[in-house]
């Protein structure tokens, strides 16, 4: 580590379910202690950040491997921390701005003006115009469609924390998490405009030109969403709160499907002796009494054993909003019993990969 001064350094960065915040203390231009809070999952994202904070303070770097199976945790405390040391190297303004002993209030550097900023709230986009003076955040306005007496007296509370501390980490509200999280996306790319550290009139990039479907994930165009569902090697159905088939993806091997079978009933769409045990299992499914089902078979003509689950799909209130099938052939994976690993040898690319559905002339 080169170029820093001693002291702690506040840094920012989304992990999976909420920001992940930290104080970096250095000495003698050596990362001696990080702070941290977050509000991942205790048993995954929670043990890869603290895993994270440990190998960084070891191995004095953020170029360290990410925790398998917690990479948005472990990419958002290597974010973090990376911004806190380019405050401490001087590449980087303060997020919170520092603290004045003269005045004992916090001051930020800012060039005065009224800046927006967007975010992802749990009924939609946050929008916030946020007004600076060189030193200090004057006022914040909002517009939103957040839950009057939820999200949106949360977000009426932040701002006015916000306000008398001069602080711009925004804590997670108990019941409003989706609106916290998205007034401080909104909050940070305004000041980020406001610091000089984001330029709203930079030519987008390609791929920004296109619209993009917002996920907690990241974004997709609906090119890549498409692409994506036909890559997957297992044949998806989505049957609507009505029970009829909406969507289907491509390349259906096991269970062929048609255009034609868009908007039919799920229902009718089986054999009159499965009807009964289908409509039992889609009410269970509709109803919450069933959370998944399998079955499986075997193919008579070539021994394959093909699998065959169902799933409710929930909106984030928790509420059904249909149902998904989705069919695979297991037969690789059962063929794999007796080789318990295969890592670190690539395959023959010449031969179709059966895990993957190819099949090659």
């Amino acid at each position: 580590m080169n170029n820093l001064k001693s002291g702690t350094y506040k840094g920012r960065a989304t992990g999976y379910h909420d920001y992940i915040t930290v104080d970096v203390e250095v000495d003698g231009e050596k990362i001696v202690k990080i702070n941290y809070s977050e509000n991942e999952t205790p048993n995954k994202g929670g043990v890869a950040v603290a895993k994270m904070v440990e190998e960084i303070i070891k191995q004095q770097s953020v170029e360290i491997d990410t925790v398998s199976g917690a990479t948005y945790a472990s990419e958002g405390t290597l974010r973090a921390v990376d911004y806190a040391l380019g405050v401490a190297r001087g590449e980087r303004a303060p997020i919170d701005g520092e603290f004045n002993e003269k005045s004992g209030t916090i001051e930020h550097h800012f060039t005065s003006g009224t800046y927006s900023g967007n975010g992802d709230g749990y009924k939609g986009e946050i929008n916030l115009n946020v007004t600076v003076s060189e030193n200090k955040i004057e006022k914040i306005e909002y517009q939103g469609k957040e839950t009057a007496d939820i999200g949106g007296k949360a977000i009426e509370d932040i701002i006015a924390t916000i306000l008398r501390s001069q602080s711009t980490q925004v804590d997670s509200i108990s019941g409003a998490t989706f609106s916290s999280r998205g007034t401080q996306e909104a909050l940070d790319y305004a000041l980020g405009i406001a610091r000089g550290e984001i330029d709203p009139e930079a030519a987008p990039k390609l791929e920004d030109l296109e619209p993009r479907i917002q996920f907690r994930g990241g974004s997709l165009t609906i090119e890549q969403i498409e692409a994506i569902l036909n890559t997957l090697p297992v044949e998806i159905t989505f049957v609507g709160p009505d029970l009829r088939f909406q969507y289907f993806n491509e390349d259906h091997h096991e269970f062929h499907r048609s255009k034609a079978s868009l908007g039919s009933h799920f229902i009718d769409c089986h054999p009159p002796h499965l009807r009964e045990f289908v409509g039992k299992l889609a009410g269970e499914l509709a109803a919450g009494t069933r959370k998944s089902e399998t079955h499986w078979f075997t193919r008579k003509d070539d021994g394959r054993k093909i699998f065959i689950t169902y799933l409710p799909v929930t909106n984030r209130k928790g509420e059904t909003i249909g149902f998904m099938e989705y069919v695979q052939n297991g037969t690789p994976f059962m063929n794999t019993i007796d080789e318990p690993n295969l890592r670190g040898q690539l395959s023959d690319p010449t031969e179709p990969n059966p895990f993957a559905r190819e099949k090659w002339n």
